[in-house]
């Protein structure tokens, strides 16, 4: 069997992580950008003035506004799922899964704040037909269901209540209209949405809950870093 060079397969190698490096900060600072801006205008500009790169580096990667939404969306959000998912799993209530995970969801969003700008300012967007969103919430709000944990409600309702409520909390907290209770009382009125009387509910949200801890070669760290730098190049 033919093998090749060691040389070549080393050629090969640096330029798909050369590749994927600019790929990362393109959308690290896609981040940023829709963060301002909102999906309303074309940022492709902004975004290449933002990463130092060319139209050419930057069309080899993506070719529109929406692609670069996508990619944004998807890393950000399928992350943080990811992350909460791991913790909310071991849990046998339901409805303890989904008041533990939204509150961490609303608690990352002041950790991050870029995070919260981020879903501020793109809406129902940041919840794509890709995100595990729709992977994860459905299961438990099914089980939740059979369980008799939750009533009067059907899987869409649900998502919609608990997407809407958490949008909603997002953009008080980003534009620091929320105070320290935001998250715990948002998360309380969707349990009650469910079904759950107000004691169950209130009990639910006063149990300790963990803490998004991402990575540091996460979307949620190196966009938090890119920020810090751009904010610091502003000032300068």
């Amino acid at each position: 069997m033919n093998k090749s060079p060691p040389t070549v397969d080393h050629r090969t190698r640096v330029a798909a992580e050369r590749r994927e490096r600019m790929r990362a900060r393109l959308i690290e600072c896609a981040m940023l950008v829709f963060a301002e801006k909102g999906v309303g205008a074309s940022i492709i500009q902004d975004v290449i003035a933002a990463a130092g790169v060319s139209q050419g580096s930057f069309y080899n990667h993506f070719r529109t506004n929406v692609d670069l939404l996508e990619a944004v969306t998807q890393e950000l959000n399928n992350e943080l799922l990811e992350l909460i998912e791991g913790e909310v799993g071991r849990y046998e209530d339901p409805a303890l899964r989904i008041a533990t995970g939204v509150r961490m969801y609303l608690h990352s969003a002041d950790a991050y704040p870029l995070l919260g700008r981020f879903i501020s300012a793109v809406g129902l967007h940041s919840g794509g037909p890709g995100s595990l969103f729709y992977r994860y919430l459905p299961v438990h709000i099914e089980e939740g269901l059979k369980a008799g944990r939750f009533k009067s409600v059907t899987v869409d309702v649900a998502l919609d209540l608990i997407a809407g409520t958490a949008l909603a909390t997002t953009l008080r907290i980003a534009t620091g209209a929320a105070d320290a209770t935001q998250p715990e009382r948002a998360v309380a009125a969707i349990l009650r949405g469910l079904g759950l009387s107000g004691k169950d509910a209130d009990a639910l949200v006063r149990s300790p809950v963990a803490q998004v801890k991402a990575s540091p070669t996460s979307l949620l760290v190196r966009g938090r870093i890119r920020s810090e730098e751009r904010a610091a190049d502003t000032a300068a």
